[in-house]
């Protein structure tokens, strides 16, 4: 039986933020591609964020490619955490994550329907924000080192997200000639 110290390890924390965020990936996987072709020519959706970036959504198998990006980046930098016991570096990565879901969670709300990547924003948000309160019940961290490495992975991320689009063409281009048989 676990213990109650047992289970809100920086291990356990880790896990669990790259689970959820696995998860909320996979659903924007699925469904980006057939949301913009159902409703890019639809008035009220012209400002919805994957219709309005949708030359960066060319194929599910491009927006698996950027996510499978993302998800090392975030693997190699919970690793880090977890060797050299940097608690605020897990935290600052699952921070960024929750931030990511109030952006899907607001669209649900502000088009009263589901997006890409709103069901599992809701469904994950709750759970997160209970791991990090329990988390942060039971160990203690640098509050000022936290801010600093949230504010510097989510430029980071960001920053590496944004180059991503921006070669969104080259990307499904190489998929293509990497797939093909000579």
């Amino acid at each position: 039986m676990f213990y109650k110290e047992d289970v809100m390890s920086l291990t356990f924390l880790s896990f669990v933020t790259l689970s959820l965020f696995m998860l909320h990936e996979f659903d924007e996987i699925i469904l980006i591609r057939p949301w913009i072709s159902q409703n890019q020519d639809h008035q009220g959706y012209q400002k919805e964020m994957f219709i309005a970036r949708r030359g960066s959504y060319l194929s599910a198998e491009s927006i698996a490619l950027m996510i499978a990006d993302e998800f090392l980046l975030a693997f190699i930098l919970l690793l880090l955490a977890i060797l050299f016991r940097i608690p605020e570096l897990a935290l600052a990565i699952g921070f960024c994550h929750t931030l990511h879901l109030l952006g899907h969670i607001m669209q649900v709300f502000r088009f009263r329907r589901w997006v890409p990547g709103g069901f599992t924003a809701l469904m994950t948000f709750p759970i997160l924000t209970l791991v990090f309160v329990l988390y942060l019940s039971q160990q203690s961290i640098s509050w000022s080192l936290l801010l600093i490495l949230s504010v510097l992975v989510m430029a980071f991320l960001l920053a590496n997200l944004a180059f991503l689009h921006s070669r969104a063409q080259k990307l499904e281009a190489w998929i293509y000639r990497i797939s093909k048989v000579d």
